[in-house]
């Protein structure tokens, strides 16, 4: 901070005489329907000073003496233009630029819609310092993507988890995705998933109410630095036209899954008011943005998450045998809402402030039914290929959820010259909350005879002559399990930069000091009030499932006609009776009370940063180099539930952990011109990231129905990592580029989530949890990841007659990983997909577009068992998507979309293929609509 009032009294002491003789060149690059064209390269003619124009196509050059000057401007698919302007003493001189297609470049094809967002992405990657890949409002609607998540998975280096079918979390170049910032206009979204995980989930926030997306891959100290993979920053519109600017779009569509309905509108107006002499584009802007959509959806899912060791005597030795297989049929509806609001007002040409309010939510009401049939492997026998037990147990279940996930930021920006010195700050607020009510309704069988004849396979049941999985006879009313919970997320963050223009001999420099003070919350609880484990007391006639049964065939096709589901629960039956007969049910207390104890934490980070940086542009080469300096100072708060063999509660502790560190985070980048449309960059930089919050807390989340127990780690330590990186860029004439990109890792201390099986001996009181799946995450030694990113986008416009207008996209990653943890060496690092790939054919003619598109995700670890044999491995997926439009009039357009048309499963195995962990499907949907741009 001293470093940083030093730099301001420096500079300040030297304004005044200077004031009177720089000046300054600002505007705006524009199209010429009055659009902005973000990412043009400005400079001046016969120097080294240049800028890049900003996603609303504002530049500015500072530091200039008086006199005539060439402005020149160079943007892909448009002609160059040179204007020449005379600068006076003292002046900030508004001069906007107009730029016209370059019919040249593209050979006589008119720039369709396909190729706007494409170009308008390109130039801003190409101009820009350090390594990163943008998308544009124009190219996100060339996808059938709803969501961000999804509009980010069509990137080389990124992978996608999905929730309800839907793009929802995402990882960076084969990292977990704790290791990735989601910012919103360049600030931190917290992030309220159930688990404590730091990385904010992405099926929040609609695709249309953005005007890009960043995906940074080589921070620069500016930017906060705990964020080893890079940081995903989501860009709100502003206003960029004195006309008003309109866009509407309407569309219904079909899920095939449930064979439900569902409907999309988005609508965005923008305009600037005011223009002046001095501010030609106007003084105050606004824009406001708005989508919904709705949907009712679900999946079809058959899982065996629990897999125990046995010598069956047959001759095969110890095999893993499946314990607990479930089958899960969900019916969901779901409902997604953004807004984004924008005022921009300029006081004069070197002052200005933009003000932001963004709101997202993502509700979910779910119906889902679940049977479970479990054979203790101790009772279990194996003879003439049929693995069997006396001791078999059926649970068939109801659950009733409701989720609410909502996000809200407010962000107020300004910029103003104390003479040739820019001087810029903001300050943010972000507050997200997810809340959950979910009761879970339990039936149980007796003992009863069950066997399985195959144990091999995605489609594995247990059966038995009594019909376990439909005899409701042998079903009894037994608990119900309230899990409510909420997770809130709080970031308020002030920052403060100054950039001091200055030269090295004739070469142009900058120097940026910067200061930033950040405080998160994250807390998590359970209501008090709402939270509770009640098991049935009642008689078993009474409770019998034949009381309360639902749909004798809940869904024939089930998991795509491999196995049907068979009988239902009652879930308005089974509601009642509960409502209606209190008495027959004993609500735990103890199991109440470790259940709010055990989730709550409250945690504290109050970070301090500090930062400076230079650029020198040495003529086709810049150099960018700088120290960050980060101290996170933490304060948590939890509780240490402790039980006794019968699981009541024995003693709940707070505990409170405080504590702080600090990271320095040297940063070195270069750029060089090696031809006017070939660009090479490289790097070396440190990044860290934290741990998630759950993990760190020393608490112990306890779920008896699943048989699951969570702890805390209070002794794990932020992951350092040391990144290196170097790419080629060759820019093609016709809206095009080739990259080929690499990048080292080294990371130290990197987390990973562990699983295993407790056997009673792990911990004090270990033995009341016995069979128990056991997870925890723990600090690995070394792990190191290398990767080789490939892109090439192309439009083949060199083709004779109607074949020119093909379009091409594709990228490709490759990633390898080595990493030492628990006692094992040589482990691909949890989350890193050795392949991921995209590729997209399109072709457009007189207005008519019509594009394929395939992504693919290869395997990774998703969880590090014991050995291999015990690691959770998500299956390579791909999935293919379809997408036609047809322009009616100028504005007017109508559009078509079919998503996963192959219906493509989410497979997770256990240590081998052959034995499934979770088998998903989702099934294809379908949209249409138009589209109304004014």
């Amino acid at each position: 901070m001293w470093i940083f009032a030093a730099v301001i009294s420096t500079v300040a002491a030297g304004i005044p005489a200077y004031a009177q003789t720089a000046g300054n060149i600002r505007g705006k690059v524009i199209d010429d329907q009055g659009g902005a064209l973000p990412g043009a390269s400005v400079k001046i003619k016969g120097s080294n000073k240049g800028v890049s124009t900003s996603t609303t196509g504002d530049f500015q050059l500072n530091d200039l003496k008086p006199g005539n000057y060439t402005v020149t401007v160079f943007y892909m698919g448009f002609s160059p233009v040179e204007s020449n302007v005379e600068l006076k003493a003292g002046q900030t001189l508004v001069h906007n630029i107009r730029l016209v297609s370059s019919s040249v470049a593209l050979k006589g094809v008119t720039v369709s819609g396909v190729m706007e967002g494409q170009q308008k992405a390109l130039n801003q990657q190409r101009n820009a310092d350090n390594i990163k890949q943008v998308i544009s409002a124009d190219l996100m609607g060339r996808f059938p993507d709803l969501n961000v998540a999804e509009s980010l998975q069509r990137l080389p280096g990124v992978t996608i988890g999905r929730e309800q079918g839907e793009g929802s979390t995402v990882q960076l170049r084969g990292t977990p995705g704790g290791y990735t910032n989601i910012n919103i206009n360049g600030e931190q979204i917290m992030g309220t998933q159930e688990q404590g995980q730091r990385n904010a989930q992405l099926d929040l926030v609609p695709a249309n109410v953005l005007a890009s997306m960043e995906v940074i891959k080589t921070l620069t100290p500016d930017l906060d630095g705990d964020a080893i993979a890079g940081a995903i920053n989501l860009k709100t519109p502003t206003a960029i036209s004195l006309k008003p600017q309109l866009s509407v779009d309407l569309g219904g569509g079909y899920n095939k899954l449930r064979d439900k309905s569902n409907g999309i509108g988005n609508i965005s107006f923008g305009r600037r008011y005011g223009a002046t002499d001095d501010l030609p584009n106007g003084r105050l802007g606004i824009t406001v943005s708005g989508s919904y959509y709705k949907t009712i959806n679900g999946y079809d899912e058959i899982n065996a998450q629990q897999w125990q060791l046995k010598d069956f005597a047959d001759g095969k030795g110890s095999i893993y045998f499946p314990t607990d297989i479930r089958l899960v049929y969900l019916e969901n509806e779901r409902t997604r809402m953004g807004a984004t609001t924008t005022i921009d007002y300029s006081f004069s040409p070197t002052t200005s402030i933009v003000a932001n309010v963004t709101f997202n939510s993502l509700d979910n009401d779910a119906t889902r039914y679940r049977k479970r049939t479990r054979m203790q492997t101790a009772n279990t026998t194996f003879a003439n290929g049929v693995y069997t037990t006396a001791r078999g147990r059926g649970y068939n279940e109801v659950l009733d959820r409701k989720t609410g996930n909502n996000n809200i930021n407010l962000s107020l920006e300004g910029e103003t010259m104390l003479g040739k010195a820019k001087l810029d700050g903001g300050l943010f607020y972000t507050a997200s909350k997810f809340d959950q009510q979910a009761y879970a309704y339990n039936y149980i069988t007796g003992n009863v005879p069950m066997t399985i004849s195959e144990i091999s396979g995605d489609y594995i049941q247990a059966t038995g002559a009594t019909d376990p999985k439909n005899n409701a006879a042998l079903y009894t009313y037994n608990t119900i399990e309230a899990n409510n919970f909420n997770t809130e997320g709080r970031n308020l963050v002030a920052r403060l930069n100054l950039t001091l223009p200055y030269k090295i001999g004739n070469n142009d420099a900058s120097f940026k000091v910067g200061a930033k003070m950040k405080r998160m919350h994250n807390e998590r609880f359970r209501p008090v009030n709402s939270t509770f484990v009640a098991t049935y007391a009642g008689t078993a006639a009474v409770g019998n499932l034949n009381n309360f049964k639902g749909d004798e065939e809940v869904s024939a096709d089930f998991l795509d006609g491999h196995i049907p589901f068979g009988l239902g629960v009652s879930k308005q039956g089974t509601i009642d009776f509960y409502r209606n007969n209190p008495r027959l049910f004993n609500t735990s207390t103890n199991l109440t009370q470790v259940s709010i104890d055990s989730y709550f934490y409250d945690a504290v980070e109050n970070v301090s940063s500090a930062y400076l940086m230079n650029r020198i542009q040495f003529n086709k080469f810049m150099l960018l180099g700088g120290l960050r300096m980060e101290r996170t100072g933490v304060d948590y708060d939890a509780k240490v539930v402790n039980q006794d063999a019968a699981g009541n509660l024995t003693s709940s502790v707070p505990v409170n952990s405080k504590y702080n560190y600090t990271k320095f985070l040297p940063n070195l980048q270069g750029k060089y011109d090696v031809a006017k449309n070939t660009v090479m960059r490289g790097a070396v930089s440190f990044g860290y990231s934290r741990p998630n919050f759950n993990d760190l807390m020393p608490s112990r989340v306890i779920s008896i129905l699943n048989t699951t127990l969570t702890d805390g780690n209070p002794d794990l330590k932020p992951a350092f990592a040391t990144n290196y990186d170097f790419s080629v860029e060759q820019y093609l004439s016709n809206l095009g580029i080739l990259s080929i990109g690499a990048f080292y890792k080294n990371i130290d201390k990197f987390q990973y989530n562990s699983v295993i099986r407790l056997t009673g001996s792990e911990f004090p009181d270990a033995a009341a949890y016995k069979d128990y799946l056991y997870y925890k995450t723990y600090n690995g030694d070394i792990a190191k990841v290398f990767g080789v990113e490939l892109n090439a986008q192309t439009n083949l416009t060199f083709l004779p007659g109607i074949l020119k207008g093909i379009s091409l996209y594709a990228n490709y990653t490759f990633t390898h990983s080595k990493a030492d943890a628990q006692d094992r060496k040589d482990l691909r690092l949890p989350g890193q997909a050795d392949h991921t790939a995209n590729g997209s054919v399109s072709y457009t003619l007189k207005g008519f577009t019509l594009q394929g598109n395939l992504n693919y995700n290869g395997a990774y670890t998703s969880t590090l068992g014991t050995d291999d044999a015990t690691d959770v491995i998500r299956a390579a997926r791909y999935q293919l998507d379809v997408n036609a439009s047809y322009r009616i009039t100028k504005g007017l357009t109508i559009y078509a979309e079919g998503v996963n048309l192959t219906n493509r499963p989410q497979v997770e195995y256990f240590g081998d293929r052959s034995r499934v962990y979770t088998n998903t499907f989702y099934d294809f949907s379908a949209r249409a609509g138009l589209k109304y741009r004014y």
